[in-house]
Order: structure tokens, then sequence, then C-alpha cells
């Protein structure tokens, strides 16, 4: 019955994805490994039964993650829902490259735009010296996140704030490094992206107009002038086609920094330092 699926599945996503969702799917809801899976465990009637309502949900084009409420970033499980966006394996290249920076640094870390909290939570986690602080103008993103801080055993702290707004900023601070994956798709660009991005994830993580592609750059730079220790960092994902328009930025506001290709070759992260 579950094999079925394949066909119906690989019509939206390709052959390569649908048998990497229903084996994700199978997993959630029958506790089997991978290797039980690809052997032929026989699946108890009632997981069977939460498979198939899960793979008739999939079928409508609601993203898996979202499906079954979960999805694995850099190594640890966290919660999603249609109010934080699904994260992506770019992201974890950005969490990579601040963790390999900085694990014996004793530093204060914000994130901006948290969403999930899969950056901030994946910080504290793997730095054992860093104190971790993480904002987001949506409370109901900040639920999420603070579940999976919770569920991760993280110390990270929370709070709603709108880095383009001029409200106060919470919290008394100065950060030796910003990181943040902000939105950053034009909607021109929404021609190009999958329904069930479209359909489902949040409109206010991903997209930006395209008379200001940069908005929320420009606002974490004028934020970093103000709150950004001495030789402090900035870690951000970014456009890929936008990558050297948001290096200039970065360098006219008296920053040193470096444009970094993601494991496709596509100009995806920034890395730059206060002089």
């Amino acid at each position: 019955m579950i094999e079925s699926y394949r066909n119906k599945i690989a019509d939206i996503y390709g052959i390569s994805e649908a048998k990497s969702i229903i084996i994700m799917t199978i997993k959630h809801y029958s506790g089997l490994s991978l290797s039980e899976i690809l052997s032929g465990k026989t699946i108890d009637a009632e997981a069977e039964t939460k498979i198939i309502e899960a793979l008739d949900k999939i079928l409508l084009k609601l993203p898996v993650q979202y499906v079954l409420g979960e999805t694995e970033f850099y190594g640890r499980r966290f919660f999603v829902n249609e109010n934080v966006l699904i994260p992506r394996c770019e992201t974890e290249e950005l969490v990579d490259l601040a963790v390999n920076d900085n694990r014996s640094e004793t530093v204060n870390i914000l994130d901006i735009g948290t969403g999930s909290g899969c950056i901030a939570i994946s910080l504290d986690c793997e730095l054992s010296g860093a104190t971790v602080y993480a904002i987001d103008i949506s409370p109901e993103a900040l639920k999420v996140a603070e579940k999976n801080r919770i569920h991760n055993k993280a110390n990270v702290l929370f709070a709603e704030y709108d880095i383009l707004g001029d409200a106060k900023f919470p919290y008394n601070t100065k950060f030796d490094i910003i990181v943040s994956n902000p939105p950053y798709v034009r909607t021109s660009e929404k021609k190009y992206m999958h329904e069930n991005v479209l359909d489902h994830e949040p409109h206010i993580a991903l997209f930006v107009e395209d008379s200001s592609p940069l908005i929320y750059y420009e606002a974490c730079l004028r934020f970093a002038r103000k709150h950004l220790a001495d030789n402090g960092k900035i870690y951000v994902e970014i456009n890929e086609a936008l990558g050297d328009e948001t290096l200039a930025l970065f360098r006219n506001h008296g920053f040193d920094a470096v444009l970094i290709k993601d494991l496709s070759g596509k100009n995806r992260i920034i890395k730059a330092d206060l002089r």
C-alpha cells in the first residue's frame, strides 16, 4: 500500500526525493531504522495507518517537515510548523562556519530573525563558551523556538523584537558575533519556487521587495554599529544572485567582508569583521 505512493509523490518532487520522503515518514511513525525499512520489516497496522494519512497530506503539497512536525538540523531534532521556515542544509553551512571559527572562544552571540531557533540553539549546544541571544518579530515563531530550546536542553535567551523598527533593544549587551539568515528572496523570484514553499512557509521569513532587497542587511549593519563589540564578527546567509551587491554593502559600512560559496558553488554566506 505504502509503495503505491512512490510514483504519485515522484510526480511532485521527483523519484529521488519521493523515496527520501517516504522513508522519512515511515521512520517517523514506525520507529524502524533505515536498514529495517530497506529489509522489508513488517510495519504494524496502527503505524501504517498514520503513514498513509501523512502521505495523503504530502500529496496535497504540504511539506513533509510540517506534516511530521519536525526536521533534523545540524544533528539535532527541531520542531517546525507553518509559523517558521523549514531549516535548510545551506544554513547548516552557516552554523558550521561560525562553530569552527569560534570553538575556543568565550563569546556573546545574537541571532537575528531566529525562527525555529535552529541557528541559535545549534550554536549554544556546540560552543561551550557562548552565551546566545536570539530575536524574532513573530511571537508564534518564538513559541516554536522555545519548544526547541527545551527539547535540545539549550540556554538561549529569546525576545520579540523587530530589527526594522525603532523600539528599544531588550538586551544591554555587546555582541562578539551576530548571525542571521534574514528574508532575502525577491518577490520577483517567487516564480522559481515550488508550490509547497509558496503555499505553506511563512512569507515574512522568506521575501523582500525587489525595490529594497537588502533591507534586512542594512538594518543588521546599522544595529551592528551600535551593538557589536570591538573585533566583533558577522555571519549571514545571502541571496546567491546578490552576492556582489551584499558584499559591497558590508564594505561600505566599514566591514572587512568576504563572500563564501556553499557546497553547491553558490554565493551563500558573508563573513565580516568590524574594522
